[in-house]
């Protein structure tokens, strides 16, 4: 039987793995997680931010953009991600995990 993962902590795992990739980004795409590695639509908006800019500052200003459901933008923003460094392999992990069947994503409510 899956074990079911809260959405809100998903969610929170990836924000802080996507939080330590913008801290070193562009450097830090080339060691980061697949797109599809990601479960919540917010993750990906931000990662797809990422993935399209060349530079730091351009990154943030995509996201500053955003509208998202689940996430404040600009609490994100504020952030420092430099002590996030374990959560891009928790990410990659718990794809795997969700990929098998091993984990399924608890919906909201």
């Amino acid at each position: 039987m899956a074990a079911l993962v809260k959405r809100i902590d998903q969610l929170r795992h990836e924000m802080k793995a996507l939080r330590y990739l913008l801290e070193l980004h562009p450097q830090s795409l080339a060691g980061a997680p697949p797109r599809e590695d990601f479960q919540t639509p917010d993750a990906r908006a931000i990662y797809d931010a990422l993935a399209a800019e060349k530079s730091r500052g351009a990154a943030e200003a995509s996201i500053a953009a955003l509208e998202l459901d689940e996430t404040d933008v600009e609490s994100f923003l504020r952030l420092s991600g430099t002590h996030y460094h374990t959560y891009p392999q928790l990410i990659r992990e718990r794809a795997a995990q969700f990929r098998r069947g091993e984990l399924v994503l608890q919906d909201a409510g």
